[in-house]
């Protein structure tokens, strides 16, 4: 199989770049859910005990999730912050929905890690390819994954970021392929994407005319008869073996 030379590289960000699945996310909506209640008990605010909490939490969740994999119109924790917050009468004054979510966002943050392959082959395909991006399916605000982006040193390789969050689709929408296409100056086949997912970071790129490689994650399931020609890695540092250096 031909090595690719792309104009551009687009890639994933968890479970590409960084790790947030040490936990899987259900146990770590959990105890997000948790540390936020624990930030409201702090404040003086009355609210249920933390099963109850939890359940609240979780329903409201679920309902924003349920609609966004139907539509991949994306939903976002500060929209699930701000009903629940609501049903409890609490008032949001400036600047505390965003303290919620900072609490909210603690386990997180405390679990994440860099794969140790990814800063050196960034730098690799940085100096042949210099436009690079990224586009990542999240819920969470983009200013906590800029400054993950920082924390890890990955964010001076990045030409450009789109997170779903702020674009208001998810991937696999077409959209949000060509809207990183057009932020690396170039037509969606003259772009690779890497990610972890098949629906998402498979097929749709590969629907707006990218090519995709898959970084093979053992925790997923992936269909029985996905392509014998999909190209596919383990770790980041294989794409020597699929992308032109």
């Amino acid at each position: 199989m031909d090595k690719l030379r792309p104009r551009a590289v687009i890639f994933d960000l968890g479970s590409t770049l960084i790790e947030y699945e040490a936990v899987s996310w259900d146990e770590l909506s959990r105890q997000c859910a948790a540390s936020a209640r624990e930030f409201l008990v702090r404040q003086g605010i009355s609210v249920p005990g933390a099963e109850q909490f939890i359940e609240v939490f979780e329903g409201i969740r679920a309902g924003y999730r349920r609609i966004a994999l139907e539509s991949l119109v994306e939903w976002n924790v500060m929209q699930v912050g701000a009903e629940l917050l609501e049903r409890f009468h609490v008032e949001c004054e400036d600047g505390f929905l965003d303290r919620f979510f900072d609490a909210y966002y603690v386990p997180v943050e405390k679990q994440l890690y860099i794969y140790d392959d990814v800063l050196d082959t960034l730098a690799m395909l940085k100096e042949k390819y210099p436009v690079m991006g990224l586009v990542s399916n999240t819920v969470f605000p983009e200013r906590a994954h800029q400054k993950e982006l920082h924390r890890f040193g990955i964010k001076p390789y990045l030409s450009f970021t789109v997170f779903s969050s702020t674009f208001k689709l998810r991937k696999p929408h077409p959209d949000i392929f060509y809207r990183a296409a057009n932020l690396a100056g170039c037509e969606p086949s003259e772009c690779v994407y890497i990610g972890d997912r098949y629906v998402e970071d498979v097929q749709g790129p590969i629907a707006t005319g990218m090519q995709a490689i898959l970084k093979a994650n053992s925790a997923h399931e992936y269909p029985p008869d996905m392509p014998e020609s999909l190209r596919r890695i383990n770790t980041l540092s294989e794409l020597v073996n699929h992308i032109e250096i």
